[in-house]
């Protein structure tokens, strides 16, 4: 990445908050007007999310809700912006050059939703509870344990690490990297449960919570930031959010289309009910990759590689893309998606379909396939998966089941599954963090590595790519991975699942870097 010393004048009007990572957002898109449905102006969004939030502790929380919510109330050091590049928050500036140590400049008058100022030492604070409780500590820092140091005085906080992590910047805009203020870490049950407003870092506070059925986000009068977009938005940050608990992707619609809701995210058939729909503004976009994993545990059958490149000759990727979404998806050659900086974009090395080439290996193979019914209607795309391995001769058992269910076993039942079709998020939007499902540390030992198999070879690239400033030798070294990861199919690369964005005349949820990040919906001038 390139240095960026970035001092910018703080807007206080214009866009509407409620974040997500790229590529999780469940939320509008552009439009025009500003009034409600009765004709009088509005400052208030109507929107959706599909469940309650698992947590509103940052740094533990986890799923699309907790992401949505949690960019409402806490407020990050950075943000992502266009064409892979960082837009300011909590940090005016920055200087992120050097993979071993970066900079962050503290911004001035900003508070905690109890007035507590936030200061380099209350974002120390919060960032060493992130790294001594989250999982997701390696994708922002790397193996290291960082050395996080603050100067109130001179208004600068910084990481220094043994292991030099290029990415420290994108990854410090994970939702997980939330500023909690003291309040919060005072009382981490309070913190849990969105009881503490003390806690809140953010342009929100959580003002009603009806679990099941609602909640409502208040913005603050003073104290915080949004992020410093390049492009900047016309309108207006909302006073208030409203989520409606809601999953029915056609009663989501309904809502959009009688007037109910304002924003909203739809996925599957339902985002074709838009069609020509010139009231609402509409953006598809990418929510997860989908791909093939191997348990490579001991004893597994797919530790032979053989066995994984057949599988790969049994599946029809444009045939699975089909089954997903009706073809609505977009087939991949990695398991990032082609938005993401260093991907590859062509197939040369994933094994082509070859039915009798896979049967010479699969034929009498008993494969046990688990997989989450997100992957197309009623999990479509694992029962495709299913099929096609039986048209190759391999005895599957499938389980589709519930994304909970999934999530548990592939975490903590390593020895109930061969293979998976897997939903990757990829929250920090790099080749890195998409590393992190597949290799590393496993689940068993706390890491994030459900394949049980650490891929060494590939772990030595990734840091080898990490450790250097040079873009460039960094995408070079990134397109060797994942050639070398499809030629050895540690994974089978399929295709994207697709998600749809709608507003109704009068707001707005602009695109930004192939996500809509809830914390960019604004009600227009």
């Amino acid at each position: 990445m390139s240095t960026r010393m970035i001092n910018r004048t703080r807007f206080k009007r214009g866009l509407l908050a409620a974040g997500v990572v790229a590529a999780l957002a469940l939320t509008g898109c552009t439009t025009g007007g500003s009034k409600a449905s009765g004709g009088a102006k509005t400052d208030t969004i109507r929107t959706t999310t599909v469940a309650d939030p698992n947590s509103f502790d940052p740094a533990i929380a986890s799923g699309v809700t907790a992401y949505q919510t949690g960019a409402l109330l806490f407020g990050t050091l950075v943000y992502q912006d266009e064409d892979n590049t960082l837009a300011p928050g909590i940090a005016s500036a920055y200087n992120i050059d050097d993979p071993k140590h970066q900079e962050f400049t503290i911004r001035d008058g900003l508070t905690c939703a109890d007035g507590t100022a936030i200061t380099p030492t209350v974002v120390k604070n919060s960032l060493e509870y992130f790294v001594k409780n989250s999982q997701q500590k390696a994708l922002v820092f790397g193996p290291s344990a960082p050395r996080i140091a603050a100067d109130d005085a001179a208004k600068k906080v910084t990481v220094d690490l043994e292991t030099g992590w290029a990415e420290v910047g994108r990854g410090l805009t994970m939702n997980e990297t939330g500023i909690i203020c003291p309040a919060g870490l005072k009382d981490p049950k309070g913190l849990a449960q969105g009881t503490v407003e003390g806690a809140f870092s953010g342009p929100y506070t959580l003002t009603e919570n009806k679990p099941g059925a609602s909640l409502t986000m208040t913005r603050r009068d003073d104290g915080y930031t949004f992020p410093e977009y390049k492009t900047k938005p016309d309108g207006e940050y909302a006073k208030k959010i409203n989520f409606a608990v809601n999953n029915d992707q056609n009663a989501i619609a309904n809502g959009l289309l009688t007037g109910t809701d304002d924003v909203a995210n739809v996925s599957g058939e339902a985002m074709k009910r838009f069609d020509g729909k010139d009231d609402f503004t509409t953006e598809r976009y990418v929510v997860s990759t989908l791909y093939i994993m191997f348990n490579e545990r001991k004893g597994m059958p797919f530790t032979d590689p053989a066995k994984r490149r057949a599988f790969a000759q049994a599946l029809n990727r444009t045939t699975f893309n089909q089954a997903v979404s009706g073809g609505l998806g977009d087939v991949i050659n990695s398991f990032a998606s082609d938005d993401v900086e260093c991907v590859i974009k062509d197939d040369a090395s994933i094994a082509e379909p070859d039915v009798e080439a896979a049967k010479k290996v699969l034929a009498g193979q008993k494969i046990n396939l688990i997989g989450t019914l997100s992957a197309g209607p009623n999990g479509a795309g694992n029962s495709y998966v299913a099929q096609a391995l039986e048209a190759a001769g391999a005895k599957v058992s499938l389980r589709n089941v519930d994304n909970s269910t999934w999530s548990t076993d592939m975490m903590s039942k390593a020895d109930s599954w061969d293979v998976t079709v897997m939903a990757s998020l990829n929250p920090g939007r790099t080749i890195s963090s998409g590393l992190n499902y597949f290799t590393g540390t496993s689940t068993e030992d706390g890491g994030r590595n459900s394949s049980g198999n650490p891929h060494q070879d590939i772990l030595a690239l990734n840091l080898k790519a990490m450790d250097t400033a040079d873009a460039g030798e960094r995408c070079t070294i990134y397109q060797r991975v994942q050639e070398q990861v499809n030629k050895d199919a540690d994974i089978v690369p399929l295709s994207t699942l697709t998600s749809q964005s709608n507003a109704r005349a009068g707001f707005a949820a602009p695109r930004i870097n192939g996500g809509v990040p809830t914390i960019a919906m604004y009600i227009k001038n």
